[in-house]
C-alpha cells in the first residue's frame, strides 16, 4: 500500500537528486550521463549484467539520434487511445502488417523508443526499464495496490504491443491520484520502488532448495548471456511451472547439437509480455558435463523415445524432463551431481488396520511431497448445518481456518482396504463431500492398496491418478502425482 509519509521523506532526502536527473534528461537537455544513471538504478533489480549493459547501449543511441533532431509524433496533443493507434499503425506500416516482426523489433529496441517517447510526452508515457523483470513490477504493483491490465496471450503479438500503452495508462492514472509530475512518478517506479520491494533479493533466491524438476532450454554456442562463471545470473526462455532450484539442462542447438551442461533456477518462472519469448526464469550456477550429442540420444533406449528427441530437439525450451530422464543424463555424462529419488520405501504387508494406513502409508507420502506436519490437519471437524453435524475427513492440507469460512488445497481419506469398485465408489463419495465443502483442489482416497486422486474440475469423479504403493516405488509415476499435489504444486 502507498504510504505517503514514507515517499515525502524519500522526495525530500535521496530522491531529489534521481528526480533532478530525471527531469534535466528526460524535459530540458538529454545527456551521455543518462545511460550510467539508469544503468546504476537497474543493477538494483536485475541481476543480468547483458541486460543492463544492452540498455546503456539503446540508451547511448537514442543519445545520437536526439542529436539529430529526430521526433516520433508529429503532435504534442493526444489522448491515449489516439496515440495507441498511432504507434500501432506506425510499427505495422513499417514492417508491412506483420504483428509478429512488428511486435519482434519493438521489444527489443524498448528501452529506446519507450524513454524517446517518454521524452516527447512525458503526461502520457513512461520509460520502460523492466526488460525480463516483468515480475518485479508485477510486485511493485501488488504492493502499491497498482492494478494491472491483463497480460495478452503469448501469440497475441499486436495486443502485447499495445499493452505498453496500458500499462503507461496505468501508471500515470497512479500518478495523477497521488499528485505526481512525470519525474516523480519515473523516480517511483525505477527507484523508490524496486528499493522498497527488495529490489532483486525480492525474487532471486540465493538459498536454493533440493531439485525437483527438471527442463530443458536451448542455446547456441556463443550466445551473448551464456557464460560459465559459477555466480552469472541471466533470464531464460523456460516453462512458466519452473520453481527454484528446479534442474535446468542446456543442450547447445549449434554448432554441436548436444547437452552441455545443468544450470538451476534462482527464481520462479512467470510470464512476461514484452520478453519476445514470453515466459522466463533466471538461471544460475552451470556444471559442465561430458557433452551427450543428439546422435548419442537418438540410440539411447530411454531418450529415443522422447518426443523431443524424436524431433530432433525442435522447441526445446521449457520440456519437462521426468525423472528417469534427467538421471539417464547424469549416467550418460558421468556426473556425480544429485539424482532425482522419488521412491517410496513402505512396508505395507504390516498394514493391519486404518491407524496404519495413516501412520505408515499416508504421513510418510505427505512428508515425500514435501509436506511438514504444520502443512496438514488431521480429524479436522466441519460442522454442517445447525451445528448438529459433523464430517471429520482424515487430512485436509493447506487449511485456511477462520470463522464461518474452511478451505483448503486437497482431503485425504484413508480406509484400510478398498477391493472392490463398489467399495472404492463408496470411498470416493464421502471424500467427494468433504473435498466440496471444503471446495479443494483434489481428493484422495488411500487405502493398503494404493492411492486414487480425483480433481475438481469433474466434480471429484474419474481418477487422474492411481497407483498402487508398488507402483509409487517408481520414480517416474511419483513425479506424475507430485506434479499435481506437491507441496510446490497446489
Amino acid at each position: 500500500m502507498f504510504n505517503n509519509y514514507i515517499w515525502q521523506l524519500y522526495l525530500n532526502g535521496p530522491g531529489k537528486e534521481a528526480i533532478k536527473i530525471f527531469k534535466e534528461n528526460l524535459q530540458n537537455t538529454y545527456t551521455d550521463n543518462y545511460k550510467d544513471f539508469i544503468y546504476k538504478l537497474h543493477k538494483e533489480y536485475c541481476p543480468s549484467e547483458v541486460i543492463s549493459k544492452d540498455i546503456q547501449f539503446q540508451l547511448d543511441k537514442l543519445f545520437i539520434d536526439l542529436n539529430e533532431y529526430i521526433r516520433f509524433f508529429m503532435s504534442e496533443s493526444y489522448d491515449f487511445k489516439e496515440v495507441s493507434n498511432y504507434i500501432q499503425q506506425t510499427f505495422l506500416r513499417d514492417f508491412n502488417n506483420n504483428g509478429k516482426e512488428a511486435f519482434e523489433h519493438f521489444s527489443y529496441w524498448m528501452e529506446y523508443y519507450t524513454t524517446y517517447f517518454s521524452i516527447e510526452l512525458p503526461e502520457l508515457f513512461i520509460p520502460y526499464y523492466f526488460k525480463c523483470n516483468f515480475n518485479v513490477l508485477e510486485t511493485i504493483s501488488n504492493e502499491f495496490d497498482i492494478k494491472l491490465p491483463k497480460i495478452p496471450a503469448k501469440k497475441d503479438y499486436i495486443g502485447r504491443l499495445a499493452y505498453y500503452m496500458s500499462i503507461c495508462e496505468t501508471f500515470q492514472d497512479f500518478r495523477i491520484n497521488y499528485n505526481m509530475n512525470p519525474y516523480e512518478l519515473y523516480v517511483f517506479i525505477y527507484d523508490f520502488a524496486p528499493k522498497y520491494i527488495g529490489g532483486i533479493n525480492s525474487f532471486i533466491v540465493n538459498d536454493i532448495p533440493d531439485t525437483n524438476s527438471a527442463y530443458f532450454i536451448g542455446s547456441s554456442k556463443d550466445d551473448i548471456f551464456l557464460s560459465k562463471e559459477d555466480d552469472i545470473i541471466i533470464p531464460w526462455q523456460c516453462n512458466p511451472d519452473t520453481e527454484v532450484g528446479d534442474a535446468i539442462v542446456m543442450y547447445l542447438t549449434s554448432p554441436v547439437s548436444a547437452i552441455d551442461s545443468i544450470w538451476r533456477s534462482v527464481s520462479v518462472g512467470f510470464n512476461d509480455p514484452f520478453f519476445y519469448y514470453y515466459r522466463c526464469t533466471y538461471i544460475s550456477r552451470p556444471i559442465n558435463l561430458d557433452r551427450i550429442p543428439l546422435k548419442k540420444l537418438k540410440e539411447d533406449d530411454i531418450f529415443s523415445k522422447l518426443p523431443i528427441v524424436r524431433k530432433n530437439m525442435q522447441g526445446i525450451n521449457g520440456v519437462e524432463l521426468s525423472p528417469s530422464s534427467y538421471n539417464r543424463i547424469l549416467d550418460l555424462s558421468n556426473s556425480t551431481l544429485k539424482r532425482f529419488q522419488f521412491e517410496i520405501n513402505n512396508n505395507y504387508a504390516e498394514i493391519a488396520n486404518e491407524k496404519d494406513v495413516e501412520k505408515k502409508l499416508i504421513i510418510p507420502l505427505l512428508k515425500k511431497l514435501g509436506y511438514t506436519e504444520e502443512d496438514y490437519i488431521k480429524q479436522l471437524y466441519i460442522r454442517v448445518g445447525n451445528n448438529n453435524h459433523l464430517l471429520i475427513p482424515d487430512f485436509v492440507v493447506n487449511p485456511e481456518i477462520s470463522l464461518g469460512h474452511q478451505k483448503a488445497d486437497l482431503i485425504v481419506e484413508a480406509k484400510y482396504s478398498i477391493y472392490t469398485k463398489k467399495l472404492l465408489e463408496k470411498s470416493k463419495t464421502q471424500a467427494r463431500g468433504y473435498a466440496k465443502i471444503l471446495n479443494t483442489k483434489y481428493s484422495m482416497v488411500a487405502s493398503r492398496e494404493g492411492i486414487w486422486l480425483t480433481t475438481i474440475t469433474d466434480d471429484y469423479s474419474d481418477n487422474i491418478i492411481q497407483f498402487s504403493w508398488d507402483q509409487l516405488k517408481n520414480g517416474d509415476n511419483f513425479f506424475k502425482l507430485y506434479k499435481h499435489i506437491g507441496k510446490n504444486k497446489l
